[in-house]
């Protein structure tokens, strides 16, 4: 018999002993937990804070600290529910999350209602002012929101890059190139009128047309039918030309570029005025912060 329970004894020991050491464990590993990983104290919501506007004719706007009921823009350095309301987002709480693009969503009836002109979007070189507002921002009118609950700034849209067109009269083009930024890159837009084909198109990195110093270039081969025709984002091959100088990954520089294009009636001449040459000289300032 006493064999018969010894077994059973002895595991009611170890068990003990066992809890005995996992509970000073425990308390060994609580102390150091609380010596070195101290637990930051809670402070409550982060407030809203405005991390990025692209510069776009319909920007993108992103920001943090939570969601938000609206999303405004207002021509002018003042946000405001008044007559220089453009455009406007809105929701019945606070559901707006992340970012959004002006011109989408636009609530136009909200923004007549307050005395502004609804846009799609923004003019180029005009001054606007950007903001977010939580649901109690937004009640209290702007001017007397609570803290954390409001954000904006305030931008100039630096939109159409600044240049001279010249080359060929009888020609007559007249260039544009529009930045379109968003969140995940940014692009440049070419285009130009008349819609004058080109059988080449480059960029120089200089202050006239030649086949040196070049940062791009496309072309039509030879004996092949096809033409460069508007509108073509810079570094993307226009379809049925090829591209013999790939425009690079870091983009502009601050520095004078010339954008030069020619027709099939071209005779090799970067003339000024040339036959069948045409250029548009881009100003350094358009790439300096």
């Amino acid at each position: 018999m006493a064999n018969s329970r010894s077994p059973v004894r002895l595991c009611a020991i170890d068990c003990v002993t066992r809890v005995g050491v996992l509970a000073v464990a425990l308390v060994a590993l609580a102390a150091c937990s609380a010596d070195d990983n101290p637990l930051a104290p809670f402070e409550g919501g982060r407030a809203l804070e405005i991390l990025a506007v692209t510069q776009s004719f319909t920007p993108e706007i992103q920001w943090v600290g939570g969601r938000v009921a609206a999303v405004g823009v207002n021509r002018g350095e003042v946000a405001a529910l008044d007559e220089t309301l453009v455009w406007l987002q809105t929701a019945p709480g606070d559901d707006i999350n992340s970012f959004v693009t002006v011109g989408q969503s636009a609530d136009a009836d909200r923004v007549r209602q307050l005395g502004g002109v609804p846009a799609d979007s923004l003019t180029d070189g005009e001054t606007y002012t950007i903001w977010i507002a939580e649901r109690a921002a937004l009640d209290a009118g702007l001017g007397a929101a609570p803290a954390g609950t409001f954000a904006d700034t305030t931008i100039t849209a630096a939109l159409v890059l600044r240049g001279v067109s010249g080359g060929d009269r009888d020609l007559g083009v007249d260039w544009r190139i529009v930045r379109d930024e968003r969140l995940v890159g940014s692009r440049f837009v070419l285009s130009w009128s008349p819609a004058v084909p080109f059988r080449r198109l480059a960029i120089r990195q200089a202050s006239a047309g030649g086949f040196t110093d070049l940062v791009w270039h496309v072309l039509i081969p030879d004996g092949e039918a096809g033409a460069i025709t508007p509108p073509v984002v810079i570094g993307q091959t226009p379809p049925g030309a090829e591209e013999a100088v790939p425009f690079p990954e870091a983009g502009f520089e601050p520095s004078v570029y010339t954008v030069w294009a020619v027709t099939d009636g071209w005779a090799g001449d970067f003339g000024t005025f040339s036959e069948g040459y045409s250029f548009f000289r881009l100003f350094p300032t358009n790439f300096e912060d």
